[in-house]
This record gives C-alpha cells, structure tokens and sequence, in this order.
C-alpha cells in the first residue's frame, strides 16, 4: 500500500474521529444547556446538571447529578436532587421543532420538603412552574412517551412547633405519552405536567405518613 493511500485512509479515519467528538460532545451540551436553562427558567430557581452522557448512535445515556435549588428564604440547600436517572431519546430530534424522549427512568430521587409559615418550598417552586406560559422558556415542543420515577423518598423539615424532620417513602409515578395529542405541546407544558404529578405525590405523602410528630403540624398546608 503505497504512503499515499496511507495517509489518505488515515485522513479519513481521523476527519470520522473528530466528526464523532463533536457530535458527542455537542449532543450532551445542547441536552445539559437546555435542562439548566429551561429548568431555571421554569422553577425560578437554579437547576444544574454535573453530567450528561448520551450516545448520538442509540440516543440512550445517562444524566447525572441533577439538581434544584431550593427558593430563597428556605433552609435545605436542594428541593430535589437525583444522582443518576436515563435517559433513550431520538437524537435527530433535537435540531427539530418537537424533542422526543422515548424513555426516562428516574430511580432513587431524593425530595425535600420544607415547610414554613404560610409556604413549602415544593408549593413556591410549583407556583413559579405554574406562572410560566407556553413557549416562554423555550420554543420547541416535546413528547415524552414514557416517564417512570420509582424508590424516591422525601425528607420532611419544619420548625413550625420546634425543629422537627422525618422521612416518607413515595409511590412510583408512571406517566405515558407526554405531549402527545392533536396538536403539539410546549415544553412548559411537559415539564409542568411531571412536576404536577412528582410534588403532589410527595407532598401527599408527607400528609399522609405516619410521622405523628410533624404531620399535624404540616397537613395542613400540603393542601
């Protein structure tokens, strides 16, 4: 094989190579901005992300060390913090109009709920959720077909009667076909639609637990 062929194979070889680190390295960048920029966006606080790591051939990876930060005024550091969930969605969809995640399973969530008087962190992050309107964090519309959060737990804090704490177990929340319908669906309205499902279910349990010395004093504004 003579030096020219060498080095043209190896040209191409290489120009493979590069084209397959950027196009790695831009599909986490575009998944990891557009959490942190439209979660922030969304709950009014800052949402981060450590690492995000998604093949751009099968579209499945995982997100690691995702975060919230909990509103201003509020004791605990974080309102949510998840070490690892994954993640399967179509990687073409990303330079389109609609995002489309085939698949998100969250597994071990860490929620806490702060309650002090006449709020909890996970009702003020939801408000601000709630007063985003369609296409105001982001202009693309995104369909999640399938949502799954299972062995998540919620640590309870409130000083309403003296500092008291405690933990709850919650129930597994699945969700299918998010977004999906006669016309297309904002990501507000997604990301709504999860937070909904996720802070009504913590919060439900917090109400409901057996944790005596701290129920009564915040059943009631879980309501």
């Amino acid at each position: 094989m003579s030096k020219a062929i060498k080095f043209g194979l190896g040209g191409i070889l290489a120009i493979l190579l590069i084209g397959f680190l950027v196009l790695t390295m831009s599909v986490d960048s575009i998944v990891k901005t557009g959490i942190e920029t439209v979660g922030s966006e969304m709950t009014g606080t800052a949402v981060t992300v450590e690492r995000v790591s998604i093949s751009p051939f099968s579209g499945s990876g995982t997100i690691s060390g995702f975060r919230v930060e909990n509103p201003d005024g509020f004791e605990q550091d974080y309102a949510l913090e998840i070490d690892d969930f994954s993640i399967e969605l179509n990687i073409l969809s990303l330079f389109k109009d609609e995002i489309v995640v085939r698949n998100i399973k969250v597994v071990s969530p860490s929620i806490y709920v702060e309650q002090k008087m006449p709020e909890n962190n996970l009702r003020t992050i939801m408000n601000n959720i709630e007063s985003v309107s369609s296409g105001e964090a982001s202009e693309k519309s995104l369909v999640i077909e399938h949502f799954i959060m299972t062995e998540g737990s919620a640590d309870l804090y409130t000083q309403i009667g003296g500092e008291r704490s405690a933990r709850v177990e919650i129930a597994q929340i699945e969700l299918n076909d998010l977004g999906r319908g006669g016309a297309q669906q904002a990501v507000e309205d997604v990301i709504k639609e999860i937070a909904e499902k996720v802070v009504n279910q913590s919060l439900r349990a917090a109400a409901e637990s057996g944790a005596e010395q701290i129920q009564d004093a915040i059943r009631d504004f879980f309501n």
